[in-house]
């Protein structure tokens, strides 16, 4: 969480489009351990001592990893760098633990060992490279990084699991960046006068998170699309990126609207953020409903879609719409798709994460 809320911060101090991308960049690598954690602890969680302490290890190199994004782009790029490395590391160790003691499992935990250890690598090399070549091989380990689990996913078919565990620690990011959002409605009522303007806002805030709150955990049946087939499997897990990154965003987007209800011009056109944040979040929930079982391009995937096609046009429109108004629009329309689907799923039972 401390990690999110720091990457968060990076875009709340350089609300730019120029600041929104290395917003993005940033959030690859911090998600990206999110996922890497979640996906060993899915397949061999044993919860027994050494587990436990790495896990607290992992957790401590985590918290290194937040102190340094603030300077991550700004001249402490390889600080940033030894506290990820340090967070894969302990990844690895894990994995060791696996190929040591699991014989059916030493396929996939030696695959990973290698495509982890090499992505490593070249995070080490890019602490001797200058910048802006750096990002370059930062982008190669990531990619590399990114790349091994598809291979490794076919490699535990036939394997035990849980089908909830993946969506249940999935479901969890998302709670942590929805309540980063409502963070953001309480720090921006708490640093302007509060006024019948400012309530407004951080109203329609709470309203844009409990919308996506209701559509990811009751309209959004996880379980069935991380069991259908290693497309959807990785399809589910890559397409979070957008999801958290976008509600993120979001948050960030309407703690600034908040702002904007002072007097001054910093903030008149600062809407996008909350409408591109909206954008990518629908973005990525549209790929992992269009993944889910029977894979139908189906109303669900359409809506979904328009309002991530609505936020898009209200990202153009920032220039000439107030935040207030673009908080309340982005309100407006994900509160309209949640009746859609109550209405289109009546006697849904809930297939969500949690």
């Amino acid at each position: 969480m401390a990690a999110i809320a720091e990457v968060a911060s990076t875009l709340s101090a350089d609300p730019t489009a120029v600041g929104f991308g290395r917003y993005l960049a940033l959030f690859l690598p911090i998600s990206w351990a999110w996922s890497g954690f979640a996906f060993y602890a899915t397949r061999f969680d044993t919860d027994d001592l050494v587990y436990r302490l790495l896990t607290l290890l992992g957790m401590f190199c985590v918290a290194a990893l937040a102190s340094t994004v603030p300077d991550a782009l700004h001249g402490g790029q390889n600080a940033f760098v030894v506290a990820y490395i340090a967070v894969r590391l302990v990844l690895l160790l894990l994995y060791a633990r696996v190929y040591r003691d699991l014989e059916v499992a030493r396929p996939v935990a030696g695959w990973l060992l290698l495509v982890f250890g090499s992505a490593v690598g070249v995070w080490l090399i890019s602490l001797a490279v200058p910048t802006p070549w750096k990002y370059l091989v930062w982008a190669v380990a990531l990619l590399i990084e990114h790349a091994g689990p598809i291979r490794a996913w076919q490699l535990l078919r036939g394997m035990p699991v849980h089908p909830r565990h993946l969506p249940e620690r999935f479901g969890l990011l998302v709670l942590i960046v929805l309540g980063e959002g409502v963070i953001g409605v309480v720090l921006g009522t708490a640093h302007v006068s509060w006024t019948v303007l400012s309530g407004v806002v951080a109203f329609g805030g709470i309203l844009t998170a409990a919308a996506i709150w209701w559509l990811y955990f009751d309209f959004l049946d996880a379980t069935a699309v991380v069991t259908r087939n290693v497309r959807s499997g990785m399809t589910y897990v890559y397409a979070h990126y957008f999801v958290a990154a976008g509600i993120a965003a979001l948050g960030v987007g309407v703690k600034l609207a908040i702002f904007s209800v002072e007097p001054g011009p910093r903030y008149d056109h600062i809407g996008w953020i909350a409408a591109a944040g909206t954008a990518l979040c629908m973005g990525g929930l549209a790929a992992i409903q269009l993944a889910t079982p029977p894979g139908f391009f189906d109303a669900d995937v359409l809506l979904r879609l328009v309002t991530a096609a609505v936020a898009g046009v209200l990202v153009v429109l920032s220039s000439v719409l107030s935040p207030v108004v673009i908080v309340w629009l982005l309100a407006a329309v994900l509160v309209g798709q949640v009746i859609a689907e109550l209405e289109g799923h009546e006697g849904h039972s809930g297939g969500g994460p949690i």
